[in-house]
């Protein structure tokens, strides 16, 4: 729409409105890009302060993990292991 605008007009006017325009949309992209980027490292930082936090009050008690794997089923099933 804005670009329309620019490519209408007639010699070194429409010329500079484009150089214009093309800088002036750049510069808005590239803002929002470092707005962005920024906002993603800002929301990783928090998201690490809370991990973090939320350590403080991990009891660890609870049931042992233990991998599931067929062998060890077969070899209990089988008298093998205990």
């Amino acid at each position: 729409m804005v670009m329309r605008i620019a490519f209408t007009m007639k010699g070194g006017a429409g010329a500079a409105a484009i150089f214009l325009i093309f800088w002036a949309f750049s510069i808005l992209s590239i803002c929002i890009l470092i707005l962005m980027e920024g906002l993603s490292a800002f929301l990783h930082a928090i998201r690490l302060h809370w991990v973090e936090f939320q350590s403080k009050f991990y009891g660890g008690t609870g049931i042992l993990f233990e991998p599931f794997s067929f062998r060890r089923l077969i070899r209990l099933y089988e008298g093998l292991e205990d």
